[in-house]
């Protein structure tokens, strides 16, 4: 018998005002506290002034792909420059300066890279399971695995699928034996760009 699940990623267009628009002083108060479609993205921030405000930081409260909470302090941008976090929100419920900016002003949202949630697989199967991805549009993509061991709290290091790396197109591909844990992670997409993600596993753990 086959394990099978389908991702369907239908992803917003990136909103670089999504969370708050012209946030000031030393509280930033978000206008809303999820992203449109219910994924993971980055987290951009804006400065529209010419200050330069890499000396500060501002600290990101949120959930990540898969609803566990996520917290990550970035560098504040620079002279008209825009920062990104690492971590993928689904969520943001605060964002925080460490000192204020005055009468300056940032703009929160979100870009184009985004994450799914976590698919766990069975590690002691004997097959690899297979990974399939269709693609509508213009869209970049790649496959990531895991080894750790995530139910015991162990954490996540992932790692790129070579077979479904920064592809394009339509891709079926295995990943490795032993793996514990796969998600998809949009690099780039072009607006109304969508993709599903199907993964098999025969079960014969």
């Amino acid at each position: 018998m086959q394990r099978h699940k389908m991702f369907d990623v239908d992803v917003a267009d990136e909103s670089l005002t999504g969370f708050a628009s012209n946030v000031t002083g030393a509280s930033f108060t978000l206008t809303t506290t999820a992203t449109s479609d219910g994924l993971a993205h980055q987290v951009s921030i804006r400065n529209d002034s010419v200050t330069d405000h890499s000396g500060k930081t501002i600290t990101l409260v949120g959930t990540d792909a898969n609803d566990k909470p996520l917290t990550e302090v970035v560098t504040a941008p620079g002279t008209s420059a825009t920062v990104e976090s690492t971590g993928y929100f689904k969520t943001l419920t605060s964002a925080t300066p460490s000192a204020t900016i005055g009468a300056d002003t940032f703009d929160i949202g979100w870009v184009d890279e985004v994450a799914t949630p976590t698919y766990m697989l069975n590690k002691y199967n004997r097959t690899a399971p297979n990974i399939h991805v269709d693609v509508t549009g213009t869209i970049s993509f790649t496959v990531q695995e895991c080894f750790r061991d995530l139910q015991r709290g162990e954490a996540e290091v992932w790692m790129n699928v070579s077979a479904l790396a920064s592809k394009s197109a339509d891709t079926t591909a295995q990943i490795s034996l032993g793996a514990v844990a796969v998600r998809l992670i949009v690099n780039s997409y072009s607006s109304g760009a969508e993709l599903q993600m199907v993964i098999t596993q025969a079960d014969n753990g």
